[in-house]
């Protein structure tokens, strides 16, 4: 077995033009595959961090009854050694408090239903960037007694900065809650629903509004890799109280998730076409490789090599092409989607123009996850030897005669 590798290596050299274009197609299929799938998940990434970013976070702690029935009512008191065990969870970057409900806006003439935010301003602004969408005036900070409403809705009052805004609700446990807020700033928000809708105020301030002292209806946890969440969700399970549960973007969000489902598999489906494309350039070039040593199958032969172990040595010949290529394929494929990772594909046009309406940065992400260049590989190889059994049925085959004469 020694002395067939070093033969099917030396075999491989004797003519490094023919290899070398064999090594080239497996390269450039491993590239081709690897950056699809790249861009594919990249794009994906970019969604969900967009997408949980705007609003919901990747997890929250909530009331076991609030996501079934969104009401104060159904809020909880944050207790500061829970919150401080769950910011000390691996991978967690940011914890916020909110405190969410609905309000009649208005001013002297008109008046709006509108979905009310207390939040930590600062936290916040970590996870939504809100102190970047602002249409005019300024983001609330802690300890403000003013609001910053949706541009949607500061059109509808006809509402400008400096204004004061009347809001009139329901406050915890059915208590009456009425107040006049100046309008410190207008904001643009990428959701249209939330953009016709929103006032965001200081926690304080929001409890105080609605008699809801200490409470909060969830804990927004964040972390900079989503892939990390499951497993921040049973180490915050472990400590949370029986009154309490977390979710994640994914329980929050499902549509989200059936978006992605959908689009990964037309992906797959793509690549599937994709594979077959590479198995057919792949397998031109193996024919071509057989076709050319025809001549050389048969003079071995007829010195006296036996066909099984000239058909051995075929394949272990394909088989260090197609190692080499993956190895290659995978230099090559890591390091050009690494460069795309930090210089993203910057869009143009009305493309980039969608992208920023919906808030999203206009650039075309990359995926840096390991399975993908690691799959790409398996397949392109397993293709590859496949590919083998053609060269191996061609010497089995062989006629000496007819050899002789290519």
């Amino acid at each position: 077995m020694k002395t067939n590798i070093k033969l099917a290596w030396r075999n491989l050299w004797r003519n490094k033009r023919r290899t070398i274009i064999a090594i080239s197609s497996i390269v450039f299929s491993v590239l081709l595959a690897s950056w699809m799938r790249s861009m594919q998940e990249g794009s994906y990434d970019s969604m969900i961090d967009n997408s949980v970013k705007f609003y919901t976070g990747y997890l929250q702690v909530q009331d076991t009854a609030y996501w079934d029935e969104r009401t104060l009512d159904n809020s909880f008191k944050v207790d500061a050694e829970l919150q401080n065990q769950i910011k000390n969870i691996k991978d967690v970057s940011l914890v916020s408090n909110r405190l969410e409900s609905f309000s009649l806006a208005a001013d002297h003439m008109k008046s709006k239903p509108a979905m009310v935010m207390g939040i930590e301003p600062e936290a916040e602004d970590q996870i939504t960037n809100l102190s970047k969408k602002m249409q005019s005036g300024e983001f609330i900070k802690s300890g403000d007694k003013e609001v910053v409403i949706s541009g949607g809705l500061a059109k509808y009052l006809e509402l400008e900065v400096g204004d004061t805004l009347v809001m009139i609700s329901q406050g915890y446990h059915g208590i009456s809650a009425s107040g006049l807020f100046p309008i410190k700033g207008i904001i643009k928000h990428p959701n249209a629903e939330f953009n016709k809708r929103l006032v965001y105020m200081d926690i304080e301030t929001a409890r105080e509004f609605y008699s809801a002292y200490g409470l909060s209806t969830s804990l927004v946890v964040m972390t900079d890799d989503h892939y990390s969440v499951n497993h921040i969700k049973k180490e915050i399970e472990q400590i949370l109280p029986e009154k309490n549960t977390v979710m994640t973007w994914t329980e929050m969000t499902p549509e989200l998730v059936q978006i992605i489902q959908s689009d990964r598999g037309g992906g797959i489906i793509m690549l599937g076409i994709l594979y077959l494309v590479i198995a057919f350039g792949m397998f031109s070039v193996v024919i071509m490789m057989v076709k050319e040593r025809q001549r050389e199958f048969g003079v071995t032969h007829a010195v006296g090599m036996q066909k099984r172990k000239l058909a051995s040595l075929v394949f272990i010949e394909t088989l260090f092409i197609g190692l080499i290529g993956c190895a290659v394929g995978l230099i090559f494929s890591y390091f050009f989607c690494l460069y795309f990772f930090y210089n993203p594909i910057p869009l143009t046009g009305d493309m980039a123009k969608a992208t920023e309406i919906y808030g999203m940065e206009p650039y075309m992400f990359v995926s840096m996850k390991a399975s993908l260049f690691y799959n790409q590989i398996i397949v392109v190889f397993l293709i590859s030897i496949f590919i083998a059994i053609f060269p191996i049925t061609n010497v089995s085959r062989l006629k000496i005669t007819k050899a002789m004469r290519a």
